[in-house]
């Protein structure tokens, strides 16, 4: 389908609406506040020190990896608290415009998981609440038919959970049960106390996922930064590398970590191939199919096909088994992206 562009104002609006969320995520601290900006294995990284309270000093908290922005950011944060009426107003003109925004109940979900600093400890949603932030972030309008859900996914990588060393205060499932006390765990077959998948009453699900490098493994492991387990899925480091921020249109905005969407469109053909030999439904491979035909179609249209041929290069550099699935799901994309599609991956394969 021929995509269409968003007009600039709204590009501009959602911009800004990222830069005041960022400003609100740093500001939201007491008066006395202290930031701190520390060097690890030659990256920095910054973090808060709240003043004393009532309970005494508390541990100094991670942020997140400095970059100009986050800088900037904590700048303003020093002189102001962010206006949550602006924001309203800014996410009233992006609605308005056909921007998607969450069901009320994903809202509360997204805002609750953020209030608790999963996001600040670097969790990332995937799936289709992803997927929905990427009409703002790329500038361009996706079909309702492609973004619709029922579920949230969220992902950390194993490696990040164990090193960041500090926690969210609640087990998720407090976190989550502060929005709908309905929220139980899923029973797992690894065992009574091993909880990966969250529901409430009408199928809504949270499903928890983490990264595995090695041999598949059906049994979950624990994300010790974010209290739950989650299950471990090959091919998630790549889509998890060098994630973006992005604002959900909840009802003042929420600053999340999304994939890359240009690492999103690839992870999503590779996925369609796993469908079929998990035994899962054919209508999800078919909707991993189209979210990614769409962000290829979108990722041309802004100019942007350097970016898909750079993470096309990593994943077929990663092995003759990720060069086939490729070409497999390649097939299944209309003739307009087959064709750029097919172009690049012959290049990246005899680069």
């Amino acid at each position: 389908m021929t995509i269409s562009e968003l007009p600039l104002i709204i590009q501009t609006s959602y911009a800004e609406l990222i830069d005041q969320l960022r400003v609100h995520a740093a500001s939201n601290f007491p008066e006395g506040s202290t930031f701190r900006m520390r060097r690890i294995s030659g990256k920095a990284y910054w973090y808060v020190q709240e003043p004393t309270g009532p309970t005494g000093r508390p541990p100094e908290r991670y942020l997140g990896v400095d970059t100009p922005e986050r800088r900037e950011a904590i700048e303003e944060g020093r002189r102001a608290k962010a206006d949550a009426d602006g924001r309203k107003a800014i996410i009233r003109a992006l609605k308005a415009a056909g921007l998607p925004e969450p069901d009320g109940l994903t809202s509360a979900v997204i805002d609750a998981l953020a209030a608790a600093g999963v996001f600040r400890l670097r969790g990332v949603l995937v799936g289709t609440v992803a997927f929905q932030t990427y009409a703002g972030l790329l500038g361009v309008r996706l079909p309702g038919t492609a973004i619709r859900t029922g579920d949230v996914d969220l992902a950390q990588d194993y490696g990040v959970s164990v090193a960041v060393k500090e926690s969210i205060d609640a087990p998720l499932l407090e976190v989550l049960k502060s929005v709908d006390q309905d929220f139980r765990p899923v029973p797992s077959i690894a065992g009574p106390n091993v909880v990966s998948a969250y529901t409430r009453p009408g199928g809504y699900r949270v499903d928890v996922l983490t990264t595995n490098r090695g041999a598949e493994r059906d049994d979950p492991v624990n994300l010790p930064s974010l209290k739950t387990d989650a299950v471990a899925l090959r091919f998630l480091d790549y889509l998890l590398r060098d994630t973006v921020e992005a604002a959900v249109l909840s009802r003042f905005g929420t600053l999340v970590n999304v994939p890359a969407p240009e690492r999103y469109a690839v992870h999503k053909l590779i996925v369609s191939t796993l469908r079929k030999e998990s035994g899962e439904s054919a209508a999800k491979a078919d909707k991993d199919i189209a979210q990614a035909g769409l962000l290829i179609d979108a990722l041309f249209a802004k100019r942007r096909k350097a970016d898909l041929e750079d993470v096309l290069l990593e994943a077929v550099e990663r092995g003759p088994g990720w060069r086939s699935r490729l070409e497999t799901a390649s097939e299944r994309l209309n003739n307009d992206q087959k064709e750029p599609f097919t172009e690049i991956l012959s290049k990246t394969v005899s680069g």
